[in-house]
């Protein structure tokens, strides 16, 4: 299983184990860094604030990285050898590597001019087709990773990270885009990763308004997630979002208001977004 119901559901030490295998991927693709970046749920960990008191944090069990459609087939067969040099298996349309009897999950995304949800590339590795992940790659950004890999060996990283504006292009349309999953991880991490980047929040709000000036491929199904999703509170994104962090129990009485602080926040954040794309 890839994504969970609530927070409560991650392991804990899930998300750690997520960073010992992007550096276990990263330390073994140093010739082909320029032509990767590093988006999804353990982007938004890495870009932003350690979370506050009992507020949830971003978790996840996935490392997913952005390619350049027409890069060097070269980088599709290195990425195949070297994650299975490193253990990851093709399984289910992506890489998977059992450690310490959880699944950690490795996923290839690409852009370009095509309605389709994957393309083939190197002997028939499919490539999932995200709109917005040409941005990511354009406008990444670095960011210093220390700690173990998978073998336990100490390695030191500077990954390549989508930039604020990208990202959270990136995280609506996996919300609410014509391929969303309307997950309430991926709501959870739209209001963290706005309310808690590590630029700030006006820094975060000036970047996506650039995405629209730069014509995003992905902004029009940013944009259809806010309004089809985040505009009231009691709408699915919002909805969502505080079931995600109360772990379902965010329609019980103890729990109801801090649920309607966290739904309110999600539309405050929408109507802000709108108001600028």
């Amino acid at each position: 299983m890839a994504k969970f119901n609530t927070y409560v559901q991650y392991p804990s030490e899930g998300t750690g184990l997520a960073e010992q295998a992007l550096l276990t991927v990263w330390g073994s693709l140093s010739r082909f860094h320029e032509e990767l970046v590093l988006v999804g749920g353990l982007a938004v960990k890495l870009v932003t604030r350690p979370p506050q008191g009992s507020l949830p944090g971003p978790v996840t069990m996935d490392v997913d990285l952005g390619i350049h459609m027409g890069v060097d087939s070269r980088l599709y067969s290195s990425l195949r050898e070297s994650l299975q040099s490193q253990g990851f298996d093709w399984q289910g349309q992506r890489f998977v590597r059992q450690v310490n009897r959880l699944e950690l999950f490795v996923d290839l995304l690409t852009d370009g001019e095509t309605e389709m949800s994957s393309v083939i590339v190197d002997d028939s590795l499919p490539v999932a087709v995200i709109p917005g992940i040409s941005r990511a790659l354009d406008k990444a950004e670095y960011i210093h990773l220390e700690g173990l890999n998978l073998l336990g060996a100490a390695c030191s990283e500077s990954i390549r990270v989508a930039g604020p504006g990208p990202l959270l292009v990136l995280k609506l349309n996996a919300f609410g885009g014509p391929t969303g999953r309307r997950a309430g991880k991926d709501a959870h991490d739209i209001l963290y990763l706005v309310q808690n980047h590590r630029a700030g929040v006006i820094k975060v709000v000036q970047a996506f308004r650039e995405e629209k000036a730069c014509n995003n491929r992905g902004i029009a199904g940013a944009r259809s997630a806010l309004e089809s999703y985040f505009l009231t509170e009691d709408a699915e994104g919002p909805m969502a979002c505080a079931a995600f962090r109360l772990n379902n129990l965010h329609m019980s009485p103890e729990h109801r208001e801090e649920a309607l602080r966290i739904r309110q926040q999600c539309v405050t954040l929408a109507e802000e977004l709108l108001a600028i794309i």
